[in-house]
């Protein structure tokens, strides 16, 4: 049994990776025969199975077929009802790792710890729902960790690239841009920034496709492509095959319809598909400038520029980059599976990896504005975004009434000081002694662990009085601690294939 495995849990495809004694790691083929498992969940209707991968889906029945719910992990209010039993998207990821799991342990024997890869925006949400997924699929992670440092780890070993590594991480639903300072004399690892999209990648890359068919088809047939979610599905399916022969071709045709209208033949050539394409890749762009500028850096800084995800495979995309900095990137060949690779090195390579925090945390505070002489409130961060990590960090507020009984602390995600543009993930209540002035000191401290998941402690400095709790959510698509140990126990039971 193998202590090194490493698991990508993707928007797209999903990848579990260990790492063989000779140390280099190796992808597990699940028991279709795949080295990567469509990340997709059909629930039949006929009998109690699950099928997780390319039989789920080519199942056909898309009201039964849930797709991309990495996308949803931080929507605490996102469920999916099936025969009237509510799923929510925690649920299903652990049915896509209970699959991987189950059919590779047929091969490595059974195991239980695991790294998980996450992309560099997930926040706080987003993390702990991918913990409680694989602890439901009975898998125990020692670390969450972001899958461009992943990757960032793979090629460092594979292809023996040092210096400052820019990782364009590309996928079905995201982008990731993260620069990385690889030392080769002590091989070690330090994050020095991480930027993220949460809705920019090679799915929607695939919707505009589907325009450029929808609207040829119009022209032919005079009527719409689609007109309910199965013919929309078929079509975006054919529009995503096109995109994946055009890396290769200049121009394809194919064929898409449905039972009313009947079918049309389309085309779609390389210069049509990335014309409708630019602003998504201008604003990929915009991502990799606005890292460089963070930490004060300009292309010509950077030593390599390694490609991750499938959607790097589009020449497009190479040749975007070449143009920004020069040189050409790097590619590990298959870079769909560099990410589980690299979360297999990760497994023992933590302790060289120097890690940074992707969202700022703060709270609420009464701040004076010096232009105005005014109090306003304000988000106040305790923790800036890309501290690196682990890290504890506090900041001394005061009181602004007499007599305050009640001292309330919302903790907050984001990096803005408008409270309206940053999210409030929970709030410390602290009852103290009456009679107090105003101006009493409160001391609030965040600590930050290296699964970056956040923990909050408010103390009354005159009373001594505290409180720490760690953040919770709530939300019909959030479960409680009783709730994944109850599904777990379920999951054990049911038929996954």
């Amino acid at each position: 049994m193998s202590n090194h495995i490493g698991i990508d849990l993707g928007t797209s495809t999903s990848g579990l990776a260990y790492l063989r004694p000779d140390g280099n790691p190796e992808i597990v083929p699940n028991a279709d025969g795949e080295r990567l498992t469509p990340s997709v969940v059909y629930f039949d209707g006929n009998e109690e199975i699950k099928l997780v991968g390319s039989a789920a889906r080519d199942g056909g029945d898309p009201d039964r077929t849930v797709f991309g719910v990495k996308r949803r992990m931080d929507d605490p209010d996102f469920v999916v009802t099936i025969d009237g039993e509510k799923w929510t998207p925690t649920e299903i990821s652990a049915i896509i790792l209970a699959k991987l799991k189950r059919d590779c342990s047929a091969i490595l024997g059974d195991f239980e710890d695991v790294v998980i890869t996450v992309p560099a925006n997930f926040n706080e949400l987003a993390r702990k729902a991918t913990i409680n997924a694989a602890k439901i699929a009975g898998l125990n992670v020692l670390r969450i960790v972001n899958e461009p440092t992943a990757a960032a780890l793979y090629y460092a070993h594979s292809k023996k690239i040092y210096g400052k590594v820019l990782v364009y991480d590309l996928g079905g639903g995201t982008l990731d841009v993260t620069l990385v300072d690889v030392d080769s004399s002590s091989d070690s690892y330090r994050i020095l920034l991480s930027e993220g999209a949460r809705h920019l990648g090679g799915n929607h890359f695939d919707e505009e496709i589907l325009d450029l068919y929808a609207e040829q088809y119009r022209t032919q047939k005079g009527g719409e492509l689609y007109t309910n979610e199965m013919e929309r599905r078929r079509a975006l399916q054919s529009g995503e095959d096109a995109k994946k022969m055009l890396s290769k071709l200049q121009q394809v045709s194919g064929t898409v319809g449905n039972k009313d209208r009947g079918l049309a033949r389309v085309e779609l050539t390389r210069d049509l598909f990335e014309g409708a394409i630019k602003r998504l890749l201008t604003r990929t762009v915009m991502l990799v400038e606005q890292a460089l500028e963070a930490v004060d850096l300009t292309p010509g800084d950077i030593d390599h520029v390694v490609l991750v995800g499938g959607s790097t495979r589009m020449p497009v995309v190479r040749r975007t980059l070449e143009d920004t900095f020069g040189f050409t990137a790097v590619s590990c060949g298959n870079v769909d599976e560099c990410v589980a690779l690299g979360a297999a090195l990760f497994a023992k390579k933590a302790a060289k990896v120097a890690e940074v925090c992707n969202h700022g945390y703060g709270t609420l505070a009464l701040v004076d504005d010096p232009e105005t002489g005014k109090e306003s409130l304000q988000n106040s961060v305790v923790i800036p975004k890309n501290t690196p990590l682990p890290c504890s960090i506090s900041e001394t507020y005061a009181t602004s009434e007499d007599n305050e009984t009640s001292i309330e602390v919302d903790i907050t995600q984001g990096e803005d000081d408008d409270p309206r543009y940053v999210d409030i993930i929970g709030r410390i209540t602290l009852q103290v002694p009456e009679g107090r002035p105003a101006g009493c000191k409160v001391k609030v401290s965040y600590s930050y662990d290296e699964n970056q998941r956040v923990h909050a402690r408010v103390k009354d400095e005159e009373s001594g009085i505290s409180k720490e709790i760690q953040i919770e959510y709530k939300g019909e698509g959030v479960l409680s601690e009783e709730e994944v140990e109850r599904q777990a126990a379920y999951l054990k039971k049911l038929r996954i294939e």
